[in-house]
């Protein structure tokens, strides 16, 4: 046994000092004249001669007393030992505050549910653990440290809200992962209702992690997409895209409303089977000035969230586009197919710069140099490229793509495979947006009022069979609007969660973003133009507003299948270490003092049931 403050045994002599010479000094009595001394025999040996001190005899009390002074100093010392034992885990909670855990086929709601299971996760921590807690939606939040304060992190998990985005749960388990890295005790406590895609390619370390599942039922009808386009065969008219799901095991019949400020423009019954899925197109005159609408379902499930998608018509507006190229005939076919494209083509040689034109496309050859424009580099590059290219490899697949980004929008790279691909390195203005086995394969940058997109293969059949497919249209298309900044695409609408560029005249300096709730945000505008804005947490539409008459209006929508699909998914495989992490093996200091306060105590009970028993038996 040690002693963390051995000094203060040193108070153990005054103290049994004290309490030995109260039963040493001799009690000076008052002579008093009685009949008789025969009640006074216990107490006759009291009465001595007037000295200050009398022997010292054998008393239970003082016993008693001096061993409660040696254990009130032995209190005083802290005495510990040491021995080995299980530290002390650091738990991380990511717990799901996306725009499903707002469901209500939990008590409350799903994300009631998960706070309750927070809650009592915190509840069983032991002294030793720390804790932290991280909110997953389209970007994971800490919002605690790690602490060991129970009542200050479980105020934290109170305050919880539910974002109406989807939930990005790979950067959010990369994110906890990452702050346990050096940590050896290490937990990750994932509460969710599984409504989000596959978790692979984290390092998890040697953490461990536990997956808690929430919700009970997939009672929901819901728009998974919204979009527009003009009527291909029809002059003047645009056609009003929603992909309707029912994840209900029961058929469903509902309405489906198409309305503008108030009034009902169009309605239709549909009745969708269980899992069914349907494509409505409503049509509707192309408008002269900005059209903001609204889908609707008149329906009554568990999840009202994605029962409501936004929309802003623009006037149609003609994309300038130049395509410097030897001869495709495919590229060219596919760009004239979009009633939006104005195309005109040269070969290199004949090419004079990009003024004039809204888009240039390189196929396979560009110039070493080129003033600020917006670019599409095919297999190739310049000074104003957003990638360098690198070695060509064969047999090649795209992986992991960005579908968040405008230009990947309902794109899908699955059913190809290239021949030959070349991989670039981004620039450091760029991000990569898809990549294949070797590297990055699509890479897309912004600097300023200029846009670029480097793609590491051919748009002709040498490369691969992906211009038979249905995706390399909806690509291009994608890519040239994306590229001239057209308010058709991603100027008009987003996902909640991500993050708009608004184009603005140069002579702005600030501009106001009124959102869906009608709370304002101020943001600056840079010096060269433009805005950029990742407030979007809301569903519906937001107004931009400045100086100088500038007004512009865009949408943000969940517009996700894996949110709106609720069906409860416990069984989620994260690829980590089995759960159930106890803590690391780690010398620890035991102190003494709380059993000998215990025992301490006792003693003084005990004397004090000793001391009066002894006073009334007399």
């Amino acid at each position: 046994m040690r002693l963390l403050h051995p000094i203060n045994l040193l108070w153990l002599l005054p103290i049994a000092g004290l309490i030995v010479a109260m039963y040493i000094l001799k009690l000076r009595r008052r002579d008093v004249t009685v009949s008789s001394t025969f009640l006074w025999r216990q107490v006759i040996r009291d009465v001595q001669a007037n000295a200050p001190f009398q022997k010292l005899r054998k008393n239970m009390m003082l016993l008693l007393q001096l061993l409660a002074a040696l254990l009130l100093v032995l209190i005083l010392s802290q005495p510990f030992w040491r021995t080995r034992g299980l530290g002390g885990r650091s738990i991380v909670l990511v717990v799901d505050a996306s725009t499903s855990m707002l469901a209500t086929d939990e008590n409350g709601s799903r994300l009631d549910a998960a706070r309750r299971k927070a809650l009592q996760i915190i509840g069983d921590m032991k002294p030793q653990d720390q804790v932290m807690v991280i909110a997953a939606a389209a970007r994971p939040e800490a919002v605690t440290g790690f602490s060991s304060d129970r009542s200050a992190v479980s105020r934290a998990v109170n305050s919880l809200t539910a974002r109406q985005t989807a939930v990005n749960m790979r950067d959010a388990v990369n994110l906890a992962a990452a702050l346990v890295a050096t940590r050896d005790a290490a937990q990750i406590d994932i509460i969710s209702d599984g409504a989000f895609d596959p978790v692979v390619g984290v390092n998890l370390g040697k953490a461990h992690v536990n997956f808690h599942p929430v919700g009970r039922r997939s009672k929901n009808v819901g728009i998974t997409a919204a979009d527009y386009r003009r009527n291909p065969v029809g002059e003047g008219t645009i056609e009003v895209l929603l992909a309707l799901n029912n994840f209900d095991s029961q058929p469903q019949t509902f309405t489906v409303e198409l309305i503008h400020e108030k009034s009902l423009l169009d309605a239709r019954e549909v009745t969708l089977p269980p899992g069914g899925e349907s494509m409505d197109i409503f049509e509707i005159p192309e408008p002269q000035q900005p059209l903001a609408l609204t889908a609707r379902l008149d329906v009554k499930d568990e999840f009202a969230a994605d029962n409501q998608a936004s929309l802003i018509i623009l006037p149609r507006k003609p994309i300038r586009t130049l395509l410097v190229s030897s001869g495709n005939l495919f590229l060219e076919k596919a760009l004239q197919a979009d009633p939006n494209v104005e195309l005109s083509r040269v070969n290199l040689a004949s090419f004079a710069g990009p003024d004039g034109f809204d888009v240039v496309i390189f196929d396979r050859a560009a110039p070493p140099k080129l003033p600020e424009g917006n670019y599409l580099f095919v297999k190739c590059s310049s000074d104003q490229s957003p990638a360098e290219p690198g070695p060509e490899t064969e047999n090649q697949t795209l992986i992991d793509p960005d579908r968040s980004h405008p230009t990947l929008r309902y794109v899908d790279f699955s059913a190809s495979r290239w021949i030959r691909m070349r991989r670039g390195t981004p620039a450091g203005w760029a991000q990569e947006l898809a990549s294949s086995e070797s590297g990055p394969a699509i890479i897309a940058g912004e600097k300023g009022r200029m846009r670029a997109l480097w793609i590491g293969f051919g748009l002709d059949l040498s490369d691969g069979p992906f211009p038979l497919t249905v995706s390399y249209p909806i690509f291009l298309t994608n890519a040239v609007r994306w590229l001239s900044f057209s308010e058709d695409t991603a100027a008009s609408q987003i996902r909640t969660g991500a993050t708009i560029t608004l184009d603005t005249p140069p002579d702005l300096r600030t501009i106001t973003i009124i959102k869906p709730d009608g709370t304002r945000r101020e943001i600056a505008v840079s010096g060269r133009g433009g805005a950029a804005f990742d407030d979007t947490d809301q569903t519906g539409i937001y107004t931009a507003t400045g100086a100088n008459g500038y007004r512009r209006l865009f949408a943000a929508n969940l517009s996700s299948y894996a949110e709106s699909n609720i069906a409860p998914r416990p069984d989620q495989d994260f690829g980590a270490n089995p759960p159930g992490a106890p803590g690391r093996q780690v010398t620890i200091q035991r102190e003494l003092w709380p059993w000998l306060a215990a025992a301490l105590l006792g003693l003084l009970a005990f004397e004090w049931w000793a001391f009066h028993r002894r006073t009334f038996v007399r």
